[in-house]
């Protein structure tokens, strides 16, 4: 099933591990910044829908573009206009 897309599919479930290991930090703290774990949900989610989208494509066979999320910082636009 994965055969075209293996490494690209591994490469976005460690990222989406590695943004649920950083969603569980920022909750385990004594006040969690609710903004930061809004972004770090919605690009968890982000990351689902990808993978979601290359089996879907990889059980149909075809061959179309695939979207990717480009790497950004978890910092929420507002914190870093303070700077």
């Amino acid at each position: 099933m994965e055969m075209r897309h293996g490494p690209f599919l591994k490469t976005l479930r460690h990222r989406r591990q590695a943004v649920q290991a950083r969603i569980e930090h920022e909750q385990s703290r004594p006040l969690p910044d609710s903004s930061r774990l809004q972004a770090l949900k919605k690009l968890k989610l982000r990351f689902r829908e990808q993978i979601e989208f290359i089996e879907r494509l990889n059980r149909r066979g075809e061959m179309q573009t695939i979207p990717v999320v480009r790497k950004r910082s978890f910092t929420p636009a507002f914190a870093r206009a303070r700077g």
